[in-house]
């Protein structure tokens, strides 16, 4: 794909192209599980503050210096904009690319040897801002799964050959639904969301948490800590779209766009537009949630 022309069709990525991205992205995520299982890197060494003033370790870096390697030898120029480093434009050409990276969310469930971190790229036409609706091509994938989940812009997300749609859950009360809870005091209405809830999960991971919901696995992710930034859930966030699920703020309001990566938003990212709105209300505290099961 080095050096060769980036199509474009009334303003939308050419399907061709998109599905060369997409391979791509699955040699991306297989080349930084490999790194970050290396032999030689300690998972608990501590190098310092990243971008964002979070704690960087060697296997961060290591990541970052992976997917960086690969994306100049795939593509003729880009832009990377990573967590673990500073904006890198790569190339002599005009860039069509921009590549929003976390190369490995969930640092510290890697750290603790749990199974729930992953690499997340979400790629972005060159010029604009960092929005989920300008995402053309997306990859979440587990560092302790060989098949990572990839969507490409109105084809659908597919985890290997088979495409991913969301659960039909439209009640609180029928919902797994999963929420982070680092640096968080549930309110009441949150904590009367999670009593009704037919189980609640944290992950601490908001890509891998977003992409269950796209899988069916469970039915809604939020975060109402205002501390959630872009690199973390836009890869996922336009998996779940094209899965058929809903991402909202916990306004009820679309996502709006970020000049960079220090941004944060809450996110409410459900399988239905029903739960989302549910859900938002309940945080909100304008509705006392329903605890009837069945639907």
């Amino acid at each position: 794909m080095k050096g060769a022309a980036i199509g474009h069709h009334e303003g939308n990525i050419v399907p061709a192209v998109q599905s060369d991205i997409a391979k791509v992205l699955l040699r991306l995520h297989a080349e930084v599980r490999r790194t970050v299982a290396g032999s030689d890197i300690d998972r608990a060494e501590l190098l310092g503050k990243n971008r964002k003033g979070d704690r960087q370790r060697g296997f961060d870096v290591a990541a970052d210096v992976a997917v960086r390697r690969l994306l100049e030898e795939e593509f003729g120029s880009g832009v990377i904009v990573s967590e673990e480093s500073e904006d890198y434009r790569f190339g002599e050409t005009a860039p069509a690319y921009r590549f929003i990276v976390d190369p490995v969310d969930g640092s510290d469930n890697w750290v603790r040897g749990l199974p729930l971190s992953s690499v997340a790229v979400a790629v972005l036409p060159a010029d604009g801002s960092i929005a989920l609706d300008q995402v053309v091509a997306s990859l979440v994938g587990g560092l302790d799964e060989e098949t990572p989940i990839v969507a490409t812009r109105g084809e659908g997300a597919h985890r290997g050959a088979k495409r991913l749609q969301t659960s039909d859950t439209r009640r609180i009360a029928d919902a797994f639904v999963s929420c982070e809870l680092n640096h968080f005091a549930p309110t009441a209405p949150v904590g009367e969301l999670f009593s009704t809830a037919r189980a609640v999960r944290s992950y601490g991971c908001a890509s891998r948490a977003i992409a269950l919901v796209a899988c069916g696995a469970i039915d809604a992710h939020i975060d109402v800590r205002s501390r959630l930034t872009p690199e973390s859930f836009l890869a996922a966030a336009a998996i779940l779209r094209e899965a058929g699920g809903c991402v909202l703020d916990a306004q009820g309001n679309p996502l709006g766009d970020f000049e960079h990566l220090c941004q944060t938003t809450t996110i409410v990212a459900t399988a239905t537009e029903e739960l989302a709105s549910e859900i938002i209300d309940a945080i909100r505290g304008q509705r006392r949630v329903d605890q009837t099961r069945g639907r």
